[in-house]
């Protein structure tokens, strides 16, 4: 679902970007899976094989998930996700955004704790930007004690629209769980120009600063004086905010720096390294007879 305060002409996504908040946002729709088309086959789950869109504003995209019900205790509400269905999956979700505006996916972990492995991993990524790798381990664990974790993944926004990917990296029908994703906003201001902050930051056309001074005179003009970097690629908001703004021209060695202002931001970006990819995936079965989720 597109939110309809941010979708609107440049100049009031302009405008907003200097307003210097932290805020909630209904950027995510029905982040804690409550609602949708579900059908329990007996065993408190439902498996969504890819494609597919049961889930009200979420996307199968890959393998296969699990829409769990009353199989096991949710972090919040009543259903969560296993991203393992009969094997790893994936599921995302696209909402709108502002460019430069950075953006924090919270949501909770947890993982399927009736087969192997224990560590159960996952990536979260969002469009143009880094991919956050992420562990939970079930040790201990049980379908009534899930002890689901809190975690966050932070990307700056390089269009007006951007799309959260959830992947399971478990094989096997016993992967991660995911609940309750929340999405907020903050919104820069030239006091983050500071202490080379301008480095890892964009205006709202996705272009970069070439130092602090540029970036304050794009904040202090109110985005009528562009960042001095050109973005690499085109954003959805960078003819309009060229036609706005007068021309300059620049070298070629600025695109290069481009770049770099958003490898500076993926490394300041909170995110977790701790999966390990080359963990020996262990082969199972899985068997819906009788509406039994993960047990022969």
């Amino acid at each position: 679902m597109r939110r309809a305060r941010f979708g609107v002409a440049l100049g009031f996504i302009a405008a907003m970007a200097f307003t210097g908040s932290t805020q909630a946002f209904t950027g995510t729709t029905n982040g804690s899976f409550e609602s949708g088309t579900y059908f329990d086959n007996g065993g408190g789950f439902q498996q969504l094989d890819a494609p597919n869109a049961s889930i009200d504003g979420w996307s199968v995209d890959s393998g296969s998930v699990d829409w769990i019900g009353t199989y096991w205790t949710a972090g919040a509400g009543a259903m969560s996700i296993d991203l393992s269905g009969a094997d790893a999956g994936s599921l995302s979700q696209t909402f709108d955004t502002t460019i430069g505006n950075t953006y924090t996916v919270a949501f909770l972990l947890s993982g399927n704790p009736d087969g192997p492995p224990s560590p159960k991993t996952l990536e979260v990524s969002a469009t143009g930007g880094t991919t956050g790798m992420y562990s939970h381990d079930t040790t201990g664990s049980d379908p009534t004690s899930m002890v689901w974790t809190p975690e966050t993944f932070e990307f700056l926004a390089t269009s007006t629209s951007t799309t959260i990917t959830f992947v399971s990296t478990t094989s096997g029908p016993y992967g991660p769980a995911l609940d309750d994703v929340v999405v907020t906003e903050t919104v820069p201001t030239k006091d983050e120009c500071k202490d080379d902050g301008w480095e890892s930051m964009i205006d709202n056309a996705g272009n970069g600063f070439k130092n602090q001074g540029d970036c304050v005179s794009y904040f202090a003009t109110k985005g009528k004086n562009l960042g001095s970097v050109p973005a690499v690629a085109p954003t959805e908001a960078a003819s309009a905010a060229a036609a706005a703004a007068a021309p300059a021209k620049h070298s070629t060695k600025h695109v290069e720096k481009s770049t770099t202002n958003v490898e500076r931001h993926a490394a300041k970006s909170k995110m977790k390294s701790d999966a390990d990819k080359s963990e020996t995936k262990k082969s199972t079965t899985k068997s819906h007879a009788h509406g039994s989720k993960k047990h022969k």
